[in-house]
């Protein structure tokens, strides 16, 4: 049954638009949320497709590798995976380009820039908000995503992390509003046949 929830920063209530909200739901249209200023993360719950690690497996093997391209959602996803170091899963392929063309309506844009990457170790490992505008991250291997309302300085902050599948949208400083906090997580503290992580990013071009 679908879900939705909606998680304030500390101290915020329903009538404080300047205090980031998080919101969370199992519809994909939880990502149009986004769109409201004092909305600054969006998470959309969804389960991958089963035997998706087994089918991901030769592009793992490939890690580390980065793969990145700018144009419209089909020349932006069409060059990513030519580029791939190792066979994509149908799954993948067809995800990658449904993601990307939803990005670009949300961000009413014509052209994405795209990040296709296998990460074997740490990567942006404190937490910041993105200087661009729409950001869209989903976690395809390993660890998700990881962000905080809190302080993240402060011991016994909660910290949140997004599942393997999830879509998290966010809103970075070039777009106003309210923000949250993010990370990619911390992997050289878990065992090694856990540190690695297949990541699709999806940003906004970048003004010419």
């Amino acid at each position: 049954m679908p879900f939705a929830c909606e998680v304030f920063g500390p101290g915020a209530t329903t009538s404080a638009p300047g205090s980031p909200r998080v919101i969370v739901s199992s519809e994909q249209t939880v990502l149009l949320s986004l769109l409201r200023p004092e909305v600054g993360l969006a998470l959309w719950l969804r389960e991958l497709p089963s035997g998706w690690t087994r089918a991901l497996a030769p592009l793992l093997e490939a890690t580390p590798f980065r793969v990145t391209a700018e144009g419209s959602p089909d020349e932006a996803w069409d060059a990513s995976v030519a580029a791939l170091p190792a066979p994509a899963p149908p799954d993948l392929l067809a995800d990658g380009l449904r993601l990307a063309r939803l990005f670009a309506a949300l961000a009413r844009t014509d052209r994405v820039r795209l990040r296709l990457e296998a990460i074997g170790g740490d990567a942006c490992r404190k937490f910041h908000v993105d200087a661009g505008g729409l950001r869209l991250l989903v976690t395809y291997a390993g660890p998700g995503t990881q962000w905080t309302l809190g302080d993240p300085a402060r011991a016994g902050t909660a910290i949140q992390q997004a599942p393997a599948g999830a879509v998290l949208a966010l809103r970075g400083r070039a777009r106003p509003g309210a923000h949250v906090v993010h990370r990619s997580p911390p992997l050289s503290t878990l065992p090694e046949a856990r540190r690695r992580r297949l990541l699709l990013c999806l940003d906004e071009p970048e003004e010419r």
